[in-house]
């Protein structure tokens, strides 16, 4: 076998390769036999038709093709460990020459793992900071509560603010109702601030019954282009106003939330999961930090392979976040007004840091020798596949799961090492 390599630009390799007709007999021969097992003759046991007789039943430009099919796969794995490249993605393979009697030719393109300049992680710095939760975030919280707990009220009276309205309106531009501009019985508390700035001030003063034409200059940075920076007209009619009632934060009202006994107690779980929450985004926040830190000082040429393989997740994550909110991908996209390539195109900057990032991670991991246990890794996919309903579970393809879960261990070992190393250098 002649192998000869040449360079390609991206991280790429081409290989050329070369089987001898002698080699290439050990192939055929090897074809010839697996298609004896599966052939079905007269007079022969399966797997004990004779070369003979398979050749004058099969073309032999098949057999020679399966022959050629096998001396790549086996050759390629051979080339992969004589050469040490270390292979991503799938190669592609181009048969250049495959004539019975002759020698055979191929070609692979492979995308190797990039040279890295790794930064010198050694010297990075962070720590997390005191959490301080303050009281007037408590007071915030138990104020939230209290709306949550509110009675609305039926009244004649004019609307004021914290009111529950019931309208109808029409929004109109040039005289034409804009799209999806005309509402019936919809709810809404004043000073919330849901719709468009200035619509709720109009209805303050008004009752029940009554009706209302006004005129509404839209934000500039409006997210529907044909309205931002117009104006347009609404008319109006209320249906109904409801006066906000809220309870007292008292032991009683308390009593009734579940566990709890007292007010002193609640004050206290809700500044407890506040601090929980402020930690989690401290965390969050020190690890982009430590990330970005390593990312900038890192020199290596993401292969646009791997770019393109963190696009296809990132628009499948958005593709199941959207359809777990009840909405198709499609008309996502239409109310979007955007398509795929589109956002390939939005999201290629943030794909290529992931991708990079995702670098680094192998990188740091290779060089401190960090190592998930097989027994480690077994147990982390049972309780992750705990969480599957049972007919997910039979979808899930496990090999591809394993990597994964294998890739998200090893970058919290990473990060584990990373959050250490930045504390020690904060002393």
């Amino acid at each position: 076998m002649k192998t000869d390599i040449k360079d390609l630009p991206n991280s790429q390799k081409e290989i050329t390769v070369e089987i001898s007709v002698e080699e290439m007999k050990n192939y055929v021969k090897e074809a010839t036999d697996n298609i004896s097992k599966e052939m079905k003759v007269d007079g022969f046991r399966p797997g004990k038709v004779p070369a003979e007789i398979v050749k004058q039943k099969i073309n032999e430009a098949q057999i020679y093709q399966e022959a050629g099919e096998l001396a790549i796969r086996k050759t390629y794995l051979q080339i992969l460990k004589e050469s040490g490249l270390e292979v991503i993605g799938q190669p592609k393979v181009d048969l250049t020459k495959i004539t019975p009697g002759n020698s055979l030719e191929y070609k692979i393109v492979l995308t190797i793992l990039p040279k890295i300049e790794l930064y010198d992680y050694s010297k990075v710095k962070g720590k997390l900071e005191k959490i301080e939760v303050a009281d007037e975030r408590i007071d915030k919280e138990l104020e939230n509560l209290r709306k949550s707990r509110a009675k609305f009220i039926t009244t004649t009276e004019a609307i004021q603010q914290s009111d529950k309205v019931e309208i109808d309106f029409e929004g109109m531009l040039d005289g034409k109702t804009i799209e999806g501009g005309e509402t019936k019985k919809q709810s809404l508390i004043i000073g919330e601030s849901h719709f468009i700035p200035g619509f709720e001030e109009n209805l303050i003063g008004l009752k029940e019954k009554e009706e209302k034409e006004f005129n509404i200059v839209f934000p500039k940075e409006y997210q529907k282009k044909e309205l931002a920076g117009q104006k347009v007209t609404f008319k109006i009619k209320i249906n109904l106003v409801q006066k906000q009632e809220l309870p007292e934060i008292n032991d009683e009202f308390v009593k009734g939330l579940g566990n709890i006994k007292d007010v002193a107690e609640l004050k206290g779980n809700i500044r407890k999961a506040l601090e929980e929450q402020e930690k989690t985004k401290a965390e969050r926040d020190l690890k982009e930090k430590i990330a970005d830190e390593i990312i900038k000082g890192t020199k290596v040429d993401v292969p646009d392979l791997l770019v393109e393989e963190e696009l296809n997740f990132m628009l499948k994550e958005l593709e199941g976040n959207v359809l777990q909110s009840g909405m198709e991908f499609e008309q996502f996209l239409k109310n979007s007004k955007t398509n795929r390539e589109e956002l390939r195109v939005k999201y290629r900057e943030n794909a290529v840091k992931r991708a990079k990032w995702n670098l680094i991670v192998r990188e740091i991991s290779k060089r401190e020798k960090l190592e998930i246990k097989e027994e480690e890794l077994k147990q982390r996919m049972e309780e992750v596949l705990k969480a599957y309903p049972e007919e997910e579970k039979a979808k899930v393809n496990m090999d591809r799961f394993r990597e994964y879960i294998s890739e998200v261990m090893i970058t919290e070992r990473v990060f584990s090492l990373l959050d250490k190393i930045a504390s020690d250098n904060s002393k």
